[in-house]
């Protein structure tokens, strides 16, 4: 499902790349730096993360990240990646910042939608135990599902998630469509991603049941991170209407 996402959001900026006056060529150099980058950022954030859980010893766990190489992911590592190799090669190759970033914006909610429904289908990224009709339960051990809660109705947070960025998908396409009409300011397409995506992942961070890290003040840090974020956009987006009167 990842890759179905990743197939899915070139798909994407290849057909909407013609209104902006980016080469397919050079769309291509950054879509395989961005996605390389991701790919390896996430997986980075997910060792750190869970380091501690994937083995008795180093080499046990190098192993271990090796052989399931397919799954264990974390989304802001792989978009700290993303972005990483997004800015080399943009930089590189002397490319418009802010109407490529608009661009690839919509790509991202799109490919992550996909990449949710896969979390789902593994079991990983679980939610937390609900009483209620939307439960989901989860009972072949052999997913990703903590083994206490396998038998539980769980929040089917994936899918929420899945569904949400979808939605974010089709405001984002629009909005992209206002930009290249030039009645919106470059650069606002990827501010709304990082503050619609933000508050979204925060408010369904209350419905996680996997194991999320530390906690502070009754806050996991994927919600101190998607408010840091959140706040960011919200400046940058304000920024644009300024500059644009």
């Amino acid at each position: 499902m990842v890759a179905a996402g990743y197939l899915a959001a070139i798909f994407y900026i290849f057909r909407r790349a013609g209104r902006t006056g980016l080469k397919k060529e050079t769309l291509s150099d950054l879509i395989f730096y961005s996605v390389l980058c991701a790919m390896l950022g996430a997986k980075i954030f997910y060792a750190a993360t869970y380091w501690r859980e994937l083995g008795p010893d180093t080499a046990a766990r190098l192993i271990y990240l090796l052989r399931t190489f397919q799954y264990g992911f974390v989304f802001y590592g792989g978009l700290a990646g993303g972005t990483a190799g997004f800015l080399f090669t943009v930089r590189k190759n002397r490319l418009p910042l802010p109407r490529a970033a608009d661009l690839f914006a919509p790509a991202l909610a799109l490919g992550h939608a996909f990449g949710r429904i896969g979390c789902f289908l593994a079991g990983c990224c679980h939610g937390s135990p609900s009483a209620g009709w939307p439960g989901v339960t989860f009972t072949n051990p052999a997913c990703e599902v903590n083994p206490a809660l396998l038998g539980t109705p769980l929040h089917p947070v994936q899918l929420y998630e899945a569904a949400g960025s979808l939605l974010i998908f089709v405001i984002l396409n629009k909005a992209l469509g206002r930009a290249l009409a030039q009645r919106l300011p470059q650069g606002a397409v990827i501010g709304a991603y990082a503050l619609l995506y933000a508050a979204l992942r925060f408010a369904l961070e209350f419905l996680r049941g996997d194991d999320r890290g530390f906690s502070a003040l009754g806050l996991s840090p994927g919600q101190f991170l998607s408010a840091a974020i959140a706040a960011a956009a919200a400046l940058y987006l304000a920024k644009l209407n300024y500059e644009k009167k």
